[in-house]
């Protein structure tokens, strides 16, 4: 590819020069949250957006062999300075990428999104890409075949909520249903491990898997109803998506230190053409439903314990319930930024921050009382 490629009206696409390392980082500072300016670091192969003799863009175009043995590309950490937003930087940097890797016989190419991040997913979306689910993934490069992508994207980062986007996209159309049933068997599965861990669950036997599974439906299933609920009322049609790459790091938590991360996924608006912030003052409420029913199970779970006369085998059950209940408001209010940015915590954070100071404060009285 050429050094410099020139994009009107007057943005220049070209390599990092040497010495811009240090500006390209401040950008990333500029950009991305905390956490992920930090742990930001820039190949050899950064692209760079320079505006009027300043930097104010930049993406990292990685290769990568895929399954097939074929060549496929990454795009990596597509950035630009919040004070150009919509003069297109974006935009450019994408075309200049799907170029680098088309030069170098790529067939493929992929990007991890957030799935509220809407100004990335139209860029792609607008050049071809679709979010692949994990269904859509076995399909196409079968089960050690997707192990080997994820490890090739880095989809083992711990990155809740993100999507992998693809060109091409996907060829058949997935099922939320199914994406919601997956998810809650495999976060029950985290769940039976927690317990087990943690002396709350004596066994892994049928009744224990069949009341883990009831615990996390009843839980996740609330959740997802009352969303969906609020979301009808305001005539948002939405859908279910699962947090796929969440899984690897719930079942690695679980296992090393017995500890519940919950990953109930989200509702979407449909499509992929919405803009988050137009959609706030419609998610937010919608986000608001949800984690109020969840700080409402976690309460009403603790009161039956506290105050209630129950059978023994019924109060371990309602003890395990009380751990998947508080493990998710914790996660779901207290935490409105990255890695945990997509769970609903952030979207009254970004409608309604004394609502969310409500919501807070719930949270952090339920697990003082459960701690004391």
């Amino acid at each position: 590819m050429n050094e410099e490629v020139k994009n009107p009206p007057e943005i220049l696409v070209r390599r990092m020069r040497y010495g811009e390392e240090e500006g390209v980082k401040a950008l990333a500072g500029r950009t991305f949250p905390p956490l992920g300016s930090v742990l930001f670091s820039p190949s050899p192969h950064v692209l760079v957006a320079e505006w009027n003799g300043r930097l104010v863009g930049a993406v990292v175009p990685e290769t990568v062999v895929l399954p097939d043995k074929h060549r496929g590309g990454l795009m990596l950490w597509l950035m630009t300075d919040p004070g150009t937003r919509g003069f297109g930087v974006g935009g450019r940097l994408v075309e200049v990428a799907l170029r680098f890797f088309e030069e170098r016989g790529c067939r493929e190419v992929f990007a991890c999104v957030e799935g509220f991040n809407t100004s990335s997913s139209r860029l792609f979306a607008t050049r071809g890409f679709t979010i692949l689910s994990f269904g859509e993934q076995l399909r196409r490069y079968g089960p050690l075949g997707t192990l080997a992508l994820w490890l090739r994207t880095h989809r083992f980062g711990g990155d809740v909520g993100h999507f992998l986007w693809a060109r091409p996209g996907a060829t058949k159309s997935d099922s939320p249903a199914l994406q919601w049933w997956v998810g809650m068997f495999a976060s029950a599965l985290v769940f039976l491990l927690v317990g087990w861990r943690n002396g709350l669950i004596g066994g892994l036997g049928a009744a224990s898997v069949l009341g883990g599974i009831v615990v996390v439906v009843a839980l996740f299933g609330l959740r997802e109803a009352v969303m969906r609920l609020a979301a009808r009322l305001q005539g948002l049609p939405v859908r279910h998506r699962a947090w796929e790459a969440a899984f690897p790091l719930s079942f690695g938590i679980a296992a090393a230190f017995g500890v519940f991360l919950p990953a109930p996924g989200s509702v979407y608006p449909r499509g992929s053409a919405w803009r988050y912030r137009d959609l706030v003052p419609k998610l937010g409420p919608t986000a608001l439903a949800g984690a109020s029913v969840v700080l409402l199970f976690a309460w009403a779970v603790w009161a039956l314990l506290r105050f209630g006369s129950l059978p023994p085998e019924v109060a371990a059950w309602l003890r395990a319930a009380q751990t998947a209940g508080l493990s998710l408001a914790i996660i779901e209010v207290l935490f409105p930024f990255s890695p945990f940015a997509s769970f609903s915590g952030r979207r009254v954070w970004d409608w309604n921050r004394p609502m969310w100071g409500v919501l807070a404060v719930a949270a952090v009285a339920l697990f003082f009382l459960v701690e004391l």
